[in-house]
């Protein structure tokens, strides 16, 4: 059976193929159990087959890949190398081989590894908080209040 990122990675230019592949042999040295599929267009990798709890990911692109990181936010880059401005993640442009052998790269997936597991637990635990709110806010906004359930069950009477 073919591999289905094999294939995924066939509809791209040949530099960019080659790039990618690179960047997966990258995150399988440093993420040796880390789940690998397609997601999104990406190549994506994360602690279970769920992409709730992606860790990183390669989108390769037609003039670039990117290797992106979902808690990039968090993680320590002393060579300057992520990029982005949102709220958690952020990326890196790989626009050619050279790029690929930089040790600072193989450096960000294993730190994203290593405390992957964590900030996605973290999240889950501040969505879950969320939830929470939200229904009790949509239990006072649905639950009628004193004044109008006596309303209703006892209307007034029009004065002749």
């Amino acid at each position: 059976m073919p591999d289905s990122v094999e294939a995924f990675l066939s509809n791209f230019p040949e530099e960019i193929q080659t790039i990618s592949r690179e960047l997966r042999a990258i995150a399988r040295r440093a993420m040796p159990v880390a789940h690998e599929f397609l997601y999104y267009d990406a190549i994506n990798y994360s602690l279970s087959n769920s992409p709730l709890e992606r860790i990183c990911y390669i989108r390769p692109l037609q003039k670039r890949v990117t290797l992106g990181f979902l808690f990039g936010r968090k993680l320590d880059d002393p060579h300057y190398l992520l990029r982005g401005t949102g709220k958690r993640m952020r990326h890196v442009k790989v626009r050619t081989m050279e790029d690929t052998r930089n040790p600072a790269l193989e450096e960000l997936v294993k730190t994203a590894w290593a405390s992957g597991a964590d900030a996605g637990a973290q999240m889950k635990r501040q969505m879950s908080r969320r939830t929470k709110h939200r229904r009790l806010r949509m239990r006072k906004r649905a639950a009628p209040s004193h004044r109008r359930t006596k309303r209703a069950r006892h209307p007034r009477r029009k004065r002749r």
